[in-house]
């Protein structure tokens, strides 16, 4: 696995240094989902996307979908049925399908493939439903006991017989479809949703159909370095609508072609809420690259630049990986959320986990400054708050509903400020010579990430405008830019930011105009002093772009 990451860092270098990788893989993008409708609401616009951009597109269901209702079967044939519309709409093709039975380990899936988009395919797992009555929990309890086994439902009209799955079954499976589809990016679903929202699912806290299913692609997944985003099902409800208009418009649509033939579903609530909004569990963030370097989290590795930096006595989570300045890199401890940094060639030192420790509930990813040879860190926390540390140990700032990713920087005046997005808006500090901080007053209301750069920050607005703060005018808004913008944006002194708009394409934002720099399938970052982005591409490599 080591030498694939180095192999595939290698190839990253080339393409960051504008030199065409000879023999690059066409961009083929697989979602594993656990329902006909999950990927059109909680994946989208990414999954159009790929589509209009002529990638390879696969999504997966693991189950029937067929719930409580009777016939399973039929209805198991009218979500199959909505899901082929739905693409067909997506791909502005006409929907007619072939459908043939797929050979996997453990038995057979159905495979419907768009007839005049042949890259556009549907696989269909056929596993019970977690409310199927006639075999109740059936994925989580395939999850949880090997020696579990089920059958699956066959939709009236399958092509493929009734089999039965176990779990090294399902793993199987899931495997071969990998190798069969041979993609360059997986997309799946939230293994830990956050415990503060979607009560009424008990201790899952969303479907549990959901949470299996990203456990067993992330199994699926051992031993690659694909990249994979996991995405935030139920409780994009519990935050901000966060798509601008015309995105959430053509969602609708393409969600009204599903809903034709599932009388079980609505475009009105809660659908309304899923359909305004997309987030990822794992946001990378923006500061995962600095001065002609930058750092990801691909599997278990941490990878920067062309190579695997070890990082013994944990496993880096995704999306975590942060520079403080071009020496100082942190990430954080998959498991526990622990803070780790890496001052030039001096050993990892673990700066912990701050209070409160909230079981089930993971601190965010770190952000940093180095500010006169000391680091300042800042979390949002298990109490969903945000705590900093200094040269001491960890102080609370403050606040309850405090999105993952939080923002601390070094003002003009050398003050060191954190800001953070909450449901209410945003949370403000200025930080004390006591390593702790005070409030200061805002009436901001960002949708996710605030990003920061000496003198200025950004965020996004819920209509996808990209709002500029600015600290001579007292950390109030100087510009507002409409962007369309579809991640959080990008920062560097100008101030020039960076955002992927509606188009999934990468724009840059300076202050005397904008460019186009190309398509992207994530949040960008920006260099320190604004001469680079770079983002995840379809490939599944980060390109590195100059910024004219």
């Amino acid at each position: 696995m080591r030498t694939a990451v180095l192999l595939l860092a290698a190839v990253l270098l080339l393409v960051a240094s504008g030199v065409a990788a000879a023999g690059s893989p066409r961009p083929s993008h697989l979602q594993v989902v656990a329902h006909p409708d999950d990927d059109m609401l909680f994946m989208s616009p990414d999954v159009p996307l790929a589509i209009r951009s002529g990638a390879r597109v696969t999504t997966v269901f693991l189950t029937a979908g067929e719930s409580d209702v009777d016939p399973p079967e039929d209805y198991a044939a009218s979500r199959q049925t909505g899901a082929r519309a739905a693409f067909a709409a997506m791909a502005g093709a006409a929907d007619d399908w072939t459908r043939s039975a797929l050979d996997l380990p453990g038995g057979q899936a159905e495979l419907h493939r768009l007839r005049a988009r042949p890259s556009v395919s549907l696989v269909f797992l056929g596993l019970p439903d977690d409310n199927d009555p006639r075999a109740r929990h059936a994925l989580s309890e395939l999850w949880r006991n090997p020696a579990h086994r089920v059958e699956t439902v066959a939709a009236t009209g399958s092509v493929v017989p009734v089999t039965s799955h176990d779990r090294a079954s399902v793993i199987d499976a899931l495997i071969g479809l990998r190798e069969e589809f041979a993609p360059t990016l997986v997309r799946t679903q939230d293994p830990r949703p956050d415990p503060r929202h979607q009560q009424q699912w008990g201790s899952a806290h969303d479907h549990p159909d959901h949470l299996a299913t990203a456990r067993f692609t992330e199994t699926a997944l051992i031993g690659t370095d694909l990249p994979l985003l996991h995405y935030r099902d139920y409780n994009v409800a519990d935050a901000p609508p966060n798509l601008p208009e015309r995105v959430v418009a053509a969602k609708r649509a393409v969600f009204a072609r599903y809903a034709e033939h599932d009388p079980l579903v609505s475009l009105d609530e809660p659908y309304d809420a899923w359909l305004a909004a997309m987030r990822l569990r794992r946001p990378w963030g923006t500061r995962w690259l600095t001065d002609g370097r930058h750092a990801h989290v691909r599997g278990r590795d941490l990878v920067v630049d062309e190579s695997v930096v070890d990082t013994p006595g944990f496993d880096p989570r995704e999306g975590s990986a942060s520079f403080a300045d071009p020496a100082t890199l942190l990430v954080q401890d998959r498991d526990s959320g622990a803070v780790w940094l890496k001052a030039g060639n001096r050993p990892w030192r673990s700066l912990g986990v701050p209070p409160p420790r909230e079981p089930g509930v993971d601190p965010g990813p770190p952000s940093a400054v180095s500010v006169r040879g000391r680091v300042v860190v800042a979390v949002r926390d298990s109490g969903g708050g945000v705590s900093v540390r200094d040269t001491g140990a960890w102080c609370r700032l403050g606040g309850s509903d405090v999105g993952d990713e939080v923002s601390v920087l070094t003002a003009g005046s050398g003050e060191i400020h954190v800001m953070a997005a909450s449901r209410s808006g945003m949370r403000h500090w200025r930080l004390t010579e006591s390593g702790c901080g005070v409030p200061v007053a805002s009436s901001e209301q960002p949708v996710g990430a605030i990003a920061t750069t000496s003198g200025y920050a950004a965020y996004r607005d819920s209509r996808g405008d990209l709002v500029v703060l600015a600290e001579h005018a007292g950390w109030k808004r100087v510009r507002t830019i409409d962007a369309e913008a579809i991640s959080d944006p990008a920062i560097a002194p100008g101030p020039v930011l960076a955002a992927r708009d509606a188009d999934g394409l990468l724009q840059i934002f300076r202050p005397d105009g904008t460019t186009t720099l190309g398509p992207v399938e994530a949040q960008p970052a920006l260099s320190p002093n604004g001469d680079q982005a770079a983002a995840l591409t379809g490939g599944g490599l980060i390109r590195t772009f100059s910024v004219p």
